[in-house]
């Protein structure tokens, strides 16, 4: 895998540099042929006006083409620069280095059901290793689903079909995400309001666009033929004010139509090369069958257009030329209107699909980057939850051991023990994080995994809080409260408890945290604790239907200690603090 990302990065590379040197010596032509140009000029005005006008014509003609030719070659160096980086931030990626990549911190919150406990977002993320959005609503609509995780089982199968699509269209993803890139700029949800509101004046009668094509064409004849005088001048300049005047009295209307896509035509000419990459892709979506019809670029591009000549209008030039000679904010208001009688029914639905593909491209990135992971397979029974060789999405495949998990089809808690550092926590988090995948629609860390979607309540990292007078055990029975709160109003919930009731003495603790089982199992929940308790476990006797052991071990070889990371059946009958309390000389 690194091997084909880095032959992509090298490529591009070299384009960005063959582009570079293009851009440089278009720059050299360009002044070279206005030097050139200006010097022959001047030599020819001493012999021949013609000849001089002939040479400002070509020199004029070749110096705009150097000056078209060196845009586009800015244009390409940008995008293999910006696709070169792509491509080398992926192989940093394989590496578990997702810097390159937006973490989501925005959408911390200690208090959701799972997120903070199982670091969904933040620096080092599971979302940071999935997103690879383009834009702000598809970064948004990513995290909506982290957040609230998929629990219809028709709809995360739609999503699993559709991601797949784009698997090997590795150059479309890479484009996607490139143009996100050039084009920094985003378009509000009240612009998106605005652009399916419909509302028409200019358009309403014909008049406009015949005033249009009369004072128009009248202005521009009169101008020429007063000019050989042919006709008087004051008949252009009363045609070139009436102009002015409509414009004018129209002012009002022209601002409140061009405030609708003023200053975003950077925007929109990234919808516009978003639409074109994945109008572009062969394979399209049953739900956006749109696409297929490939309009939507055109109309993005046609609207950028709109945008920008709105935008000129605040040009000295356009302002006082353009006006009273072009009609031009009535032309511009022509041409908008038409834009959004032929589209404003249709935009809200563009960006929905816009938003979706830039969540399916980041699924399909994931799996691309992973063959090893197995798509999971969801089920309607309740209390599924089964996996071949699961491990956490986090660790480097070189230093991930993997385990399986096991859930029967009733209500079932795992007691987990195990001395500390031998990976209980690290296994909790490993079926956290891998059933939020399951549920995004996404590929897992797993050789097979089977599941059924449910809501998932975690109590893995409480905090305290000065500020608001909580401590870290009171923090923790406030966790614990929410759960017994929501099963008692009649949810399932798969819960993930790491040491339970750490903030008490051991005897507390216990009878605390037996009792708290004993309960669970009155209702429609199943889950995994890991607890130091030992004894905890001895529930698995009372309750050999419902609650059972697991653990993991350790071994002494000589001095040394040795972790394994295997799940196993049983209570833990290992401890290590005080060995290594001892081995650090913090005690005798």
């Amino acid at each position: 895998m690194k091997n084909f990302y880095q032959k992509r990065a090298e490529f591009y590379t070299q384009e960005y540099e063959k582009y570079k040197i293009k851009e440089r010596n278009t720059n050299i032509f360009r002044g070279l042929t206005f030097l050139i140009g200006t010097l022959l000029a001047i030599i020819a005005a001493n012999f021949s006006l013609p000849i001089m006008f002939g040479i400002i014509l070509i020199s004029t003609v070749v110096f705009l083409s150097f000056v078209q030719k060196n845009a586009r070659f800015h244009d390409e160096k940008i995008f293999n620069f910006q696709m070169a980086q792509v491509n080398k931030n992926e192989i940093k990626a394989l590496d578990n280095d997702n810097s390159a990549f937006r973490d989501g911190k925005e959408f911390l919150d200690k208090g959701h059901n799972f997120s903070f406990d199982l670091d969904i977002f933040g620096d080092k993320s599971i979302f940071q290793k999935v997103n690879r959005c383009a834009t702000k609503p598809g970064y948004e609509f990513l995290a909506e689903k982290f957040i609230n995780p998929e629990k219809n089982i028709s709809k995360i199968l739609e999503i699993q079909k559709n991601s797949q699509l784009f698997e090997k269209e590795v150059d479309a993803r890479q484009k996607f995400i490139v143009y996100g890139k050039i084009f920094d700029h985003e378009i509000t949800k009240e612009n998106i309001k605005n652009l399916s509101q419909e509302e028409y004046f200019f358009t309403k009668t014909p008049l406009y666009k015949i005033l249009s094509c009369v004072l128009i064409s009248a202005t521009i004849i009169t101008i020429l033929l007063s000019a050989y005088d042919f006709l008087s001048p004051y008949i252009p300049l009363a045609l070139f004010l009436v102009q002015q005047s409509i414009v004018l009295i129209n002012e009002k209307k022209t601002k409140k139509f061009s405030s609708k896509i003023e200053d975003n035509t950077q925007a929109l000419k990234k919808y516009f090369h978003l639409f074109d990459t994945i109008e572009k892709i062969d394979a399209v979506p049953e739900k956006f069958s749109e696409i297929k019809d490939k309009k939507i670029s055109s109309a993005m591009k046609s609207l950028a257009n709109i945008a920008q000549k709105y935008e000129q209008r605040h040009n000295f030039i356009f302002a006082i030329f353009g006006q009273g000679i072009f009609f031009y904010d009535i032309l511009m208001n022509l041409k908008f209107e038409k834009w959004q009688k032929q589209y404003s029914k249709e935009v809200s639905r563009w960006f929905e699909i816009i938003t979706e593909y830039d969540f399916l491209f980041s699924l399909a990135n994931l799996k691309f980057n992973n063959p090893n992971w197995c798509l999971p397979i969801p089920c309607e029974e309740k209390y599924v939850l089964e996996a071949k060789n699961a491990g956490h999405p986090l660790i480097k495949n070189e230093k991930c051991v993997r385990n399986d998990i096991h859930f029967s089809t009733c209500n079932y808690l795992i007691i987990l023990t195990g001395a500390n550092m031998a990976g209980k926590s690290t296994y909790l988090r490993t079926i956290g994080t891998n059933l939020i995948l399951s549920q995004l629609g996404a590929v897992v860390c797993a050789e097979s995994f089977k599941f059924s979607p449910v809501e998932l309540f975690t109590s893995i990292r409480n905090n305290d809080s000065v500020q608001e007078n909580q401590s870290y055990f009171f923090a923790e029975l406030k966790r614990l409260e929410q759960i017994i709160q929501r099963l008692q109003s009649g949810e399932t919930l798969f819960i993930i408890i790491d040491e339970m009731l750490r903030g008490t003495n051991s005897k507390d603790k216990h009878e605390g945290s037996e009792k708290f089982v004993k309960k669970l199992l009155n209702y429609s929940c199943y889950g995994i604790f890991a607890t130091h308790d030992i004894g905890i476990g001895n529930l698995k006797d009372i309750y050999p239907q419902n609650v059972t052991a697991k653990c993991f071990e350790i071994s002494f070889q000589g001095d040394d200690l040795i972790f394994d990371y295997k799940l196993k059946d049983g209570i833990s009958q290992n401890l290590n603090a005080s060995y290594l309390m001892k081995k650090m000389k913090i005690i005798d």
